[in-house]
């Protein structure tokens, strides 16, 4: 989610934890991992699996309380941790309904 950061740890859109199950397809493999942050830029997973910088990918999910989405996304960011990678990944294209849910779900969660 890089495509975020606007000077140094500040980032343009807010995130907010997002402990859910999501799915990725890269290089014509699917996989089901955990998800860990979400932003109206971009989301961020755990995977095993090493993937390539720049890679593009389908990223899916549900939002609670919103609807589900199939987002084109590209890698952008690379956590190495001893257990697994933590990916960001930046939404290429956009709807008016996922930043609109997004923007909903961290306002929400904020306040909580």
């Amino acid at each position: 989610m890089s495509k975020d950061v606007v000077q140094g740890n500040r980032r343009k859109f807010p995130r907010k934890s997002f402990r859910k199950t999501i799915s990725f397809i890269a290089q014509g493999n699917a996989e089901v991992v955990d998800a860990v942050e979400i932003g109206e830029g971009g989301i961020s997973f755990k995977s095993s699996h090493e993937l390539k910088p720049e890679q593009k990918m389908i990223v899916n999910f549900f939002l609670p309380d919103g609807d589900f989405f199939s987002v084109k996304t590209t890698l952008k960011n690379v956590q190495n941790t001893s257990q697994n990678f933590i990916y960001g990944v930046s939404f290429d294209e956009v709807s008016i309904a996922l930043k609109r849910q997004i923007r909903a779900y961290v306002a929400r969660t904020l306040m909580n």
